[in-house]
């Protein structure tokens, strides 16, 4: 059995790649954004660690199945009978397993991982927790008590998992005949789906019969949109992974900094040859949308400039925090938090003009001590303005280099 089943993911595993590479082809040619060059990343790193730990997870799927297999003293025959029986009845956990990964917290946590991308195409059906194989054993255990085999059993459960393959897919519409019957891609993109009247629907992986017959089926509607509520977006497929593990955040920030400071200093060494000239930010260049995300909030503290803000630095595609924490006059202090840390920040506003000079002091970075010279400070410099809610401009570090990098910051409301 543990033969026949690498057999067939490995085949399936050419085949879907194959597909996502097409799909990704077409859409472009048809002028449709449906794939993202980090988000498919993501996915295709996890479908690679899913891979490499493939035979570990199969081997105690299988193993486990066996074992009960033999403990039970009744086996039913295999005949074409038992066989529709146990493609029917394997879909029917199959629906329960789903549903229940979506209500119970725990379950929740596995199966999060696989709805949290924005993007709905083919590569989606690769983000899947690596740790969710390990709970299969638990839902197909009945079935092995009732007197199927535990090949029967695992084989239509991966059968299940390859046709859902196709289902993650903008390219093919509603399908007449099938709606409603069977899992089609237009129902598992309401699956998908956080509008509000598609929240937990179509749960089944063949057959919508399940949904139908217990109350949990929707058509599509109106346009999907894709993602978990909140505000968490990531395309680092540990982040995706373990960021609801008590204490992920701090390990991650501790090896994100590392990483990004050997990135910074790679850098600020091909900045210092390029050479840029530091300019004072012009109003008209700056772009008139902002790509932060979160849920803006609308100030009602007596200065504009005081709370939290989400910036946005274009050239590396970071998002620190910048906490502006007390007002006087035109002077305020606060603090930044990005890769390397948390550190202080200080400057002005001139609300007459609407403009923001600031800098912050990273000479606390025990990642950037090696980049300087035991005297030498570490300070970014930054300059705006402040318009319509959102402050843009130029920031930096002439300890450094001279290299000029963009940013924009827009106040928000964490979603905790």
């Amino acid at each position: 059995m543990f033969e026949v089943n690498q057999v067939m993911a490995g085949n399936f595993l050419i085949f879907a790649v194959s597909m996502v590479v097409l799909e990704a082809i077409m859409a472009a040619r048809s002028g449709r954004k449906l794939y993202d060059f980090k988000d498919s990343g993501c996915n295709l790193f996890i479908l690679l660690v899913a891979r490499l730990s493939q035979p570990l997870f199969m081997g105690y799927i299988a193993f486990t199945l066996l074992a009960l297999e033999r403990l039970v003293p009744w086996h039913l025959p295999p005949n074409i009978a038992t066989t529709a029986a146990a493609l029917l009845l394997t879909d029917f956990v199959y629906y329960w397993q789903h549903r229940l990964s979506h209500t119970n917290r725990w379950l929740w946590f596995l199966h999060e991982v696989h709805h949290s991308s924005k993007y709905f195409n083919l590569s989606t059906s690769f983000r899947l927790h690596w740790l969710n194989r390990a709970i299969a054993p638990l839902f197909f255990a009945p079935l092995i008590l009732l007197g199927f085999g535990a090949e029967q059993v695992t084989i239509f459960f991966l059968l299940n998992l390859f046709y859902q393959f196709v289902l993650h897919t903008r390219m093919v519409g509603k399908i007449p005949l099938l709606e409603g019957i069977f899992n089609t891609p237009s129902a598992h993109r309401v699956h998908h789906a956080r509008n509000k009247q598609y929240l937990n629907k179509n749960f089944g992986g063949i057959l919508m019969l399940w949904d139908r017959l217990f109350g949990t089926y929707q058509a599509e509607e109106e346009e999907p949109k894709f993602g978990i509520i909140g505000t968490f977006e990531s395309t680092n497929p540990f982040t995706v992974q373990f960021h609801k593990l008590p204490g992920y955040s701090l390990v991650a920030r501790r090896l994100t900094s590392f990483f990004a400071a050997v990135i910074l200093c790679a850098t600020s060494l091909e900045a210092a040859r390029a050479e840029e000239v530091f300019d004072t930010p012009k109003t008209e260049s700056q772009p008139a949308t902002s790509s932060l995300q979160g849920k803006v909030e609308v100030s009602v503290s007596p200065s504009p400039i005081l709370g939290l803000w989400k910036a946005h630095i274009k050239r590396f595609g970071r998002h620190p925090q910048i906490n502006i924490e007390r007002v006087d006059g035109e002077f305020f202090v606060g603090t930044y938090t990005g890769l390397l840390g948390k550190f202080p920040l200080r400057g002005r506003y001139l609300e007459d003009l609407g403009m923001i000079q600031a800098s912050v002091d990273f000479s606390s970075a025990k990642l950037l001590r090696w980049r300087r010279r035991p005297a030498q400070s570490l300070i970014a410099q930054m300059q705006g303005v402040l318009k319509d809610g959102q402050l843009t401009g130029t920031a930096v570090m002439p300890d450094l280099s001279t290299a000029v990098v963009q940013w924009d910051a827009r106040k928000v409301h964490l979603v905790k």
